[in-house]
């Protein structure tokens, strides 16, 4: 990623990186700013064998200049299908510039249901305040679209910074980008997503490009699978337990306890537990942190059914099944959803706040010990108790 400052006299330099140098040829995103692009330059210009680009050009009645300007991503052929790359968002004023690419690549963390790379640029006459909201506006946005999304945004951000106002991004950047200022940024909304290393600047460019190298641990292989036990019911098996409890003589079981009401309780429950668990005995499941809530039994015998029709080359059986599966999991996030909505109804907050914490992948920080002095408890304290002096009374 960086700032090229016109990218179509650099090109013969970048397909030459691409093809001798590993950094460029291995790269799944390429990002660059300031690509001085415009109607006139064919795509064929700023493309590279093995890469499919994705330009913005700047809109010059929008942005109020001339010349200049322009985003453009080139997405790698072998990490993503280029059918499978959408332009989401795509936003040209005084103040910036914005386009934002969904992309769903060959693999992908379960965690993740696509990827949106943002490019921004900010020129250094926008008004801060202006692109900032601008700016977070469309994240927002891109966020409450695809909310298990990876969103990364890249770009020069020159004056200003999103550190506060995307307080769930990281930025990755740490190396200077243009002589010793750091304004070629790197946003992305995982945590130790990312490490930079610089690299030299593209043709006469006064911005030094940045390689980001991936360090993600997906959640499958950072958190321990935990075990559950569930039982498996049916109709057949709510059946077999009534017919069990028709059968059954309570007067025998209630008749030794007389009037002690505890044994009886003991006796009753101890009975009920046995024949449920004969009925219905338990079973022990493996539950893997990067598990949907909504992926139900039903689903997975689905995927399954799919991978057997297209082991066996049948391709009208895959489409069939594939309509299917669409349904069915439509139908599973209805469900969950109707069960949380059940929740709230009861009031039951700890399920609520359960449910929440496993669709949102929210995971509480260590408790910390409360910082501080003495006479800072005691600063506190004579400032609570300040109504009750005889002072502040008269």
């Amino acid at each position: 990623m960086g700032n090229v400052r016109s990218l179509g006299n650099k090109m013969d330099e970048l397909t030459a990186l691409a093809r001798s140098q590993k950094e460029y040829r291995e790269c799944s995103i390429m990002c660059f700013t300031e690509t001085w692009l415009h109607q006139d330059i064919p795509d064929d210009n700023v493309s590279i064998a093995g890469f499919h680009t994705v330009r913005a050009d700047r809109d010059c009645a929008k942005s109020g200049k001339r010349k200049g300007g322009g985003v453009a991503v080139l997405v790698n052929n072998r990490w993503c299908n280029p059918a499978h790359i959408t332009i989401k968002e795509r936003i040209c004023d005084p103040n910036m510039e914005l386009c934002a690419v969904g992309l769903r690549p060959y693999y992908l963390p379960r965690e993740f249901s696509q990827v949106i790379m943002v490019a921004v640029y900010v020129p250094p006459s926008a008004n801060p305040t202006s692109a900032i909201d601008a700016i977070h506006s469309a994240i927002a946005q891109l966020q409450t679209q695809h909310p298990s999304a990876f969103i990364a945004i890249s770009g020069d951000f020159n004056h200003i910074t999103m550190d506060t106002t995307l307080p769930t991004f990281t930025q990755y950047v740490s190396c200077p980008t243009r002589e010793e200022r750091t304004i070629d940024l790197l946003y992305a909304n995982a945590k130790e997503a990312y490490s930079s290393s610089p690299l030299p600047p593209l043709g006469r460019s006064d911005h030094n490009l940045i390689h980001l190298e991936p360090c993600y641990v997906p959640v499958v292989k950072s958190q321990p699978v935990t075990t559950k036990t569930v039982r498996r019911w049916s109709e057949e098996a709510y059946e077999t337990l009534r017919g069990c409890f028709e059968v059954t003589d309570w007067q025998a079981l209630c008749e030794p306890h007389g009037e002690d009401i505890n044994g009886l309780t003991v006796c009753v429950t101890d009975y009920i537990n046995f024949c449920v668990d004969t009925i219905v005995p338990p079973e022990t499941v493996l539950c893997y942190p990067n598990n949907k809530p909504w992926v139900t039994k039903e689903v997975k015998t689905i995927l399954n059914d799919k991978r057997r029709a297209f082991t066996a080359g049948n391709r009208e059986e895959v489409r069939t099944i594939q309509r299917e599966l669409k349904v069915k999991i439509k139908e599973a996030k209805q469900k969950y959803r109707r069960k949380l909505e059940w929740k709230l109804q009861q009031n039951n907050m700890r399920e609520v706040w359960s449910g929440m914490r496993t669709i949102t992948g929210f995971r509480p920080t260590s408790n910390r010990g409360v910082g501080g002095s003495v006479d800072g408890a005691n600063e506190m304290n004579l400032f609570f108790n300040r109504f009750d002096s005889p002072l502040f009374l008269h």
